[in-house]
């Protein structure tokens, strides 16, 4: 075989395996992992059911995957913001609005990785990658707003505590416009970054 033929074949295996984890992201986000089964998923993305054992041993498989690309994709939008230039100030606000507009966009990877988060059910590599990622997540955050302090842009409070309120809040603002989609203006981001920074005015 020669190796046009052998990229060719190889491009529709991973349009295939795209295919089918596109699928599985949108039904395990509507039914959960414990409601979703091998044959949704394939009825979803339209293949055959035979198809999907090239690819994936199970649906804890496919679960895993995508678990583990909602994790990194978070903690390498957090990374690459805080590791950037400009003022805290400035860098919480890209990342606030980085991460709603990344999350208009592929909801069912966040609801995704709040099952993975609270779900008994999941399996334990997706929550131990889970465990992984939000520990590192937290410890960015934690950076970023104890450099805000210093350079007192920040209110002064435990960096740490600040960095886990900051999560929680845009986790609820997520699930909220997710569920209530006429409110996607809902907080402004600028609403939020009052709450852990000093007054200032806008540019």
């Amino acid at each position: 075989m020669s190796p046009r033929i052998d990229e060719q074949n190889q491009q529709i295996r991973d349009a295939r395996k795209q295919q089918l984890l596109e699928a599985g992201a949108k039904v395990f986000g509507e039914r959960g992992y414990a409601g979703t089964k091998v044959s949704d998923i394939v009825r979803e993305a339209q293949l055959s059911h035979g198809l999907i054992y090239h690819y994936f041993a199970s649906k804890e498989d496919i679960y895993i995957e995508l678990a583990r690309t909602a994790f990194t994709t978070s903690y390498e939008t957090i990374r690459q913001v805080v590791e950037n230039g400009g003022s805290p100030y400035e860098r919480l606000k890209e990342l606030t609005e980085g991460i709603f507009a990344h999350t208009a966009g592929s909801g069912y990877f966040f609801l995704i990785a709040l099952q993975t988060n609270t779900s008994k059910t999941v399996p334990e590599e997706a929550a131990a990658i889970s465990k992984e990622y939000s520990g590192q997540n937290l410890q960015l955050l934690e950076q970023l707003f104890r450099e805000g302090q210093k350079q007192g842009e920040f209110i002064h409070a435990d960096p740490f505590k600040q960095a886990l309120m900051y999560s929680s809040m845009l986790n609820g603002v997520i699930f909220t416009r997710l569920t209530y989609s006429e409110l996607e203006d809902f907080p402004q981001v600028d609403q939020i970054l009052r709450i852990f920074t000093h007054a200032r005015e806008e540019e």
